[in-house]
């Protein structure tokens, strides 16, 4: 494994095949300055949104809001990790304990399928635990995450470890199967475990 190190010699990630995603904290309302500002300085960003209807002047508007205010998720190459502090409207990388918090790529992945979607996405200020799945038709098929259940209705959640948020959206329990402790679990194989669904309080 290869390690990113800042000027002074310290530890910043250690790195496996990938670069690893990171989430940047920016200012209250300064998400697409700052996601645009690391695009200049050639720093892969993604930034999620997700659209809401809003009333302006007695008119509808459709206006495209930060799935998660607040952060920006950034993947900095060894050479860019300096640069991260000059962004404008950035506030410092969210960290576990002295290194920088990672991603989970799979959670990401899943985060990016549910917005291409553009899928009616709820949002809540915190994780939720399921049974781990991972869609197999539809719009949401790649997505793996958490299988719950609110007022009867099934939920494909997408837990943000990082930001201590989730992120959720209706779908079809037919179209998933259940992921076993150390591979996917295909369906139709004798070692998929039955569906059990955790019920989200309403």
């Amino acid at each position: 494994m290869d390690e990113i190190r800042n000027r002074w010699g310290e530890v910043l990630v250690t790195e496996s095949l990938s670069v690893p995603w990171l989430a940047l904290r920016t200012r209250s309302r300064h998400e697409n300055m700052v996601e645009m500002s690391l695009r200049q300085k050639r720093i892969n960003a993604y930034l999620p949104k997700y659209k809401v209807v809003r009333r302006w002047r007695g008119q509808k508007r459709v206006v495209e809001l930060a799935l998660f205010p607040g952060y920006v998720f950034v993947q900095p190459s060894a050479e860019q990790y300096e640069a991260l502090r000059y962004i404008r409207g950035s506030c410092g990388l969210v960290r576990a304990g002295a290194k920088p918090a990672t991603m989970r790529e799979t959670d990401l992945e899943a985060v990016k399928i549910l917005v291409d979607s553009g899928a009616a996405l709820a949002v809540d200020p915190q994780l939720v635990p399921g049974q781990r799945v991972k869609v197999i038709a539809g719009p949401f098929t790649g997505a793996q995450g958490d299988l719950v259940r609110v007022k009867s209705q099934d939920r494909l959640v997408i837990n943000v470890q990082l930001l201590n948020s989730s992120v959720s959206v209706e779908l079809d329990a037919e179209m998933i199967w259940v992921l076993s402790d150390t591979e996917v679990a295909r369906p139709g194989e004798s070692k998929v475990r039955p569906l059990q669904v955790s019920k989200l309080a309403s």
